[in-house]
């Protein structure tokens, strides 16, 4: 049965927004089996990646010679070009002028803000803890995600989904605390974990914001992209100056290496790139499972180029988060479909039998 879309309030707009499904539903639907497939493995493979770049560029040193300061600013800079030059590829000199604008600007800037203390959170911690840690625990983002709408909105998830929120939990925290009885191959802090569970939190909270902006403005998505950026990179630069120059030695951006270059191409930059585009051919659903599978590949990558030493019990707590994750996923997925199924049939005549027969019997003859 189809389910039959509801009209349309007079005073709603009908324009598409980006943070609904059906506004990329088309895409997806056009997107062939291999397509999908090669996007999976892609955008699983760089989500991996990003993590253990940020430790791989550390190089043998306990803290990161270049400041982190640096990494965001320089990765930001470039993401504004990419913006603009898209604005004009798809809209012309317009749509450029439109990102110049300082009201548009000034819609995203704290959103910018907010995502830049994100991306500050996530390269601090990593000086306190190895990136297979910081990736199990950014699976935390479920049970905050799903505290967050309860608390904010008063949708609940259901007995099921707590239970596999707990598991995830309980996973992690197995994660943690084996990893430290173990020693040697982890690197953990308390505050290391801290810094990680508040760029969680930031995360989840700014996701919302910039939902909410992207369905409020009229401008094309470059240009919204490109003012985004532009706050980002302010902000980045702002903290810098504090962090780096007046609060530091007067050392901006620390000792670059190849490494250092690594990170902000192939980490950041191409992080956003495959967010924002390659990943329009998947749905809600494989994108948190490809974060899921991360994990693992995380841990893996760490045993075989970073010299961490496989530890079976970490590996299995590990597994164990990946699979509360996934089964997580999954059960708001058949929660989705499983309303549809019940508007579908209520809209549909055959699951009614015998009023169609009552109908059709006192149906006036011709």
């Amino acid at each position: 049965a189809q389910a039959v879309s509801a009209p349309v309030a007079p005073w709603r707009s009908t324009r598409p927004v980006l943070a609904r499904p059906a506004a990329l539903s088309g895409p997806r639907s056009m997107a062939s089996p291999t397509t999908k497939a090669a996007a999976f493995v892609a955008v699983t493979l760089q989500r991996a990646c990003h993590n253990s770049f940020i430790e791989w560029a550390k190089g043998d040193n306990e803290h990161a010679k270049y400041t982190v300061s640096s990494v965001i600013f320089v990765a930001q800079v470039v993401c504004v070009f990419v913006g603009w030059a898209l604005a004009y590829s798809s809209g012309g000199s317009a749509d450029l002028k439109k990102s110049f604008e300082a009201g548009n600007v000034k819609r995203f800037a704290h959103i910018g803000l907010i995502y830049a203390l994100g991306d500050i959170f996530e390269m601090e911690s990593v000086n306190y803890i190895d990136s297979s840690t910081y990736t199990v625990l950014s699976q935390s983002k479920l049970i905050i995600t799903a505290t967050m709408i309860w608390l904010m909105e008063g949708k609940a998830q259901s007995m099921t989904q707590w239970f596999i929120l707990l598991c995830t939990s309980s996973g992690m925290l197995e994660y943690v605390l084996v990893g430290k009885a173990n020693g040697g191959s982890m690197t953990f802090s308390p505050f290391g974990v801290a810094l990680a569970l508040t760029k969680v939190a930031i995360s989840c909270y700014v996701a919302v914001l910039n939902s909410a902006a992207l369905q409020k403005d009229k401008n094309p998505f470059p240009v919204q992209f490109s003012c985004l950026k532009v706050s980002w990179a302010a902000a980045s630069l702002v903290y810098m100056l504090v962090k780096d120059g007046l609060l530091g030695d007067g050392d901006l951006f620390g000792e670059w290496t190849h490494r250092t270059v690594v990170l902000v191409f192939c980490g950041f930059i191409l992080k956003t790139l495959f967010n924002q585009y390659l990943l329009k051919v998947l749905d809600a659903i494989w994108k948190n499972i490809s974060e899921a599978v991360g994990v693992i590949l995380v841990y893996f990558g760490r045993v075989m180029f970073l010299g961490a030493t496989f530890s079976g019990p970490v590996c299995n707590a590990g597994i164990t988060v990946v699979l509360a994750c996934v089964a997580y996923v999954l059960s708001k997925a058949e929660k989705e479909k499983a309303k549809k199924s019940e508007v579908g049939d209520e809209l549909n005549p055959e699951m009614y039998p015998d009023l169609t027969s009552s109908l059709l019997r006192h149906r006036p003859r011709p």
